[in-house]
């Protein structure tokens, strides 16, 4: 058997981070400094010094990781380069959601529209991971 464990995301700031998808309902499960043997082992790099916090709404789980030792490549990615580009939630109201996230400064691709299924809009959060919001009607 298999099932999704979570969706890691490496950040630029943990606070910034953490507090944007606090807005999205989801809440801190742990917070940890890692570092030494193991995590080097099994991320394949030297003196790594990592915090991760594990955030939680449902059955859903995000991992944000911010590393002090070595510093992340902070390339750009749009949401159609190759590889993992955006998730995707189920929202109550994306409008109320777009409305809220819009006066905190969240960068929308553009405003809710509906295909009479769903209402969609895509989001960055502050590390420029796309995350579809999407309303079932």
């Amino acid at each position: 058997m298999m099932s999704l464990r979570h969706i890691g995301i490496v950040v630029r700031d943990i606070y910034e981070s953490e507090n944007f998808y606090q807005m999205l309902g989801y809440e801190v499960v742990t917070d940890v400094q890692e570092d030494g043997r193991f995590i080097d082992e099994i991320l394949g790099l030297h003196n790594v010094k990592l915090r991760t916090i594990k955030m939680k709404q449902n059955n859903h789980m995000i991992e944000l990781l911010y590393y002090e030792n070595p510093i992340p490549d902070d390339n750009f990615k749009r949401v159609n380069f190759v590889g993992c580009t955006h998730f995707a939630v189920t929202v109550d109201d994306v409008d109320k959601l777009y409305e809220n996230l819009m006066m905190s400064g969240v960068d929308f691709i553009r405003e809710p529209i509906s295909n009479g299924k769903v209402k969609v809009a895509f989001c960055k959060d502050p590390n420029d991971v796309y995350i579809e919001l999407v309303e079932e009607l």
